[in-house]
């Protein structure tokens, strides 16, 4: 077994981390599996030849959770080609609530039989693994030019979150997207599952988190206000709700507070 990792289309890289491409091989000693992180989800497209040459895809699957490690095994005549994404990018991608993507994997003859069925015939006819990409590639770009305000929406909202947890961005947010706070609601409940302000707070705790672990502050409040709070009274209640602890408490555990 032999594999490599490949760069995404250009058009993807936004959406795209990588593709892992995995061949079967009669060579021995060649059955290391590849690494990489848990919990990416990931497309899997899985085809085999058989005795007479003939190609057949054995699997199409989203994974929004860890792919199974046996989905990896590669015999001789296998190749496994996976597309791992960003956050909350497949859903979006593939118009389908988070929800129902984190509750189980999902095949693509359920998700659209008649675009899954035009996909196989494609990856059967592609002579060559570079091809079997092409097509792959295609796939996604036509979901994401179908998709792409929800897409864009998404993807810009959560990485604006990330680096500006204020309360203040959410009415940035829907100023520059240009769309209704329903509307807004809406699609970042359907793709990421928790609600814009949900997602906020996560992303100012975790910000502020780092900066206290790191003891990257002089006084609580600088800790507070480089993260938006609008006070060291809501930095605490958020840090306790978060940790079951306070600040204070979490200092005295573990580092060495320089200044109350």
């Amino acid at each position: 077994m032999q594999h490599h990792y490949h760069k995404p289309h250009p058009s993807i890289t936004s959406y795209v981390r990588t593709v892992l491409i995995v061949e079967g091989s009669a060579e021995t000693g060649t059955s290391k599996q590849p690494l990489f992180t848990n919990g990416m989800p990931a497309l899997v497209c899985r085809t085999e030849k058989d005795r007479a040459g003939n190609e057949h895809v054995i699997q199409l699957t989203l994974f929004a959770k860890s792919t199974p490690s046996g989905s990896w095994l590669a015999e001789e005549n296998t190749i496994i080609i996976a597309y791992f994404f960003k956050p909350f990018s497949m859903a979006a991608m593939f118009n389908i609530p988070v929800n129902k993507l984190m509750a189980a994997p999902i095949d693509l003859s359920c998700w659209n039989p008649h675009k899954t069925n035009a996909l196989k015939v494609q990856l059967m006819c592609a002579s060559t693994t570079t091809a079997k990409v092409d097509v792959l590639d295609n796939l996604l770009i036509h979901l994401l030019q179908l998709n792409k305000r929800e897409c864009e929406i998404i993807k810009y909202s959560t990485d604006e979150m990330m680096c500006n947890p204020g309360a203040e961005i959410l009415s940035v947010l829907l100023n520059k997207l240009n769309i209704n706070e329903r509307s807004f609601q809406r699609l970042f409940k359907k793709y990421v599952g928790i609600t814009p302000n949900q997602y906020r707070r996560i992303c100012q705790f975790q910000l502020s988190f780092t900066q206290l672990r790191g003891n990257d502050f002089n006084k609580l409040t600088d800790v507070a206000f480089d993260n938006g709070f609008a006070d060291q009274s809501h930095f605490i209640r958020s840090f306790k709700e978060f940790t079951q602890i306070t600040p204070q408490e979490y200092l005295r555990s573990g580092l060495k507070e320089k200044d109350q």
